[in-house]
């Protein structure tokens, strides 16, 4: 490393583009700036020309490495809040970033997306907050145990005791994940009641992966953790657990 490469490698940066930069680029700056302070010790006369000249270049070097820093670390910056929000796969240029640069990307990621559930869901998703607080959500999907349980339980309610209970539309099943075609009935019950809804709610997306779009009167299985919010804010009524 020297004054010239620094400086190029610098100039480059002014980009808003990644740039590839040897794995050991930061070790060989420090080698650079030290060699110039041990210049500077031997000559040990700072008033010397030749001393003020390596200072120069030694406050140089300095302040080109942080600028150089600072720069990249604003385009890391940058593409995490860009790929937080974005469906698409992260820029081909990531794999141009140091190792520890790639750690302060994911950081970033993960504090962005972290923040994004703890802020901005409650306002688009409230229902879903309500439940993950009551109940942490499973890694499978209970689209499966919904309609099982309902076919199970169907026969046990009479028109008389229980309306009819509304199935909603099917949504797309979580790919990947295998469901027993048979659900211990423990499980079920842990996870599904059935409820009388109150008033007319807008829809939302349960636990369960499906969408409900409910009056005031209808009869629903759900989810436990739905039915304990919706119960919580008085627009529902447990009338039985599965």
């Amino acid at each position: 490393m020297d004054r010239t490469e620094l400086k190029d490698i610098l100039r480059s940066e002014s980009s808003s583009s990644l740039r590839s930069l040897s794995s050991d680029f930061y070790e060989s700056v420090a080698k650079y700036i030290r060699e110039l302070e041990d210049e500077i010790r031997l000559i040990n006369n700072p008033r010397s020309v030749e001393s003020r000249m390596l200072e120069d270049e030694l406050q140089s070097a300095i302040t080109d490495i942080e600028v150089i820093f600072l720069r990249r670390i604003k385009k890391i910056t940058t593409r995490a809040t860009s790929n937080a929000f974005s469906k698409k796969s992260p820029s081909q240029d990531m794999d141009k970033l140091l190792p520890a640069e790639r750690k302060i990307y994911d950081s970033v990621l993960s504090a962005i997306n972290s923040a994004r559930g703890e802020l901005l869901e409650p306002i688009l998703n409230p229902e879903t907050i309500v439940a993950s607080k009551t109940v942490p959500c499973r890694e499978s999907t209970s689209m499966e145990v919904a309609l099982h349980q309902h076919d199970q339980r169907e026969n046990d309610l009479t028109t008389s005791d229980v309306p009819e209970i509304k199935e909603p539309e099917r949504t797309q099943e979580v790919p990947g994940k295998n469901i027993p075609e048979v659900i211990g009935k423990s499980n079920i019950n842990e996870e599904f009641v059935v409820v009388r809804i109150l008033n007319d709610l807008p829809t939302f997306k349960a636990l369960d992966n499906r969408d409900y779009t409910l009056s005031a009167e209808d009869v629903v299985v759900l989810p436990t953790p739905n039915a304990q919010g919706l119960v919580k804010r008085n627009v529902a009524h447990i009338i039985t657990k599965l």
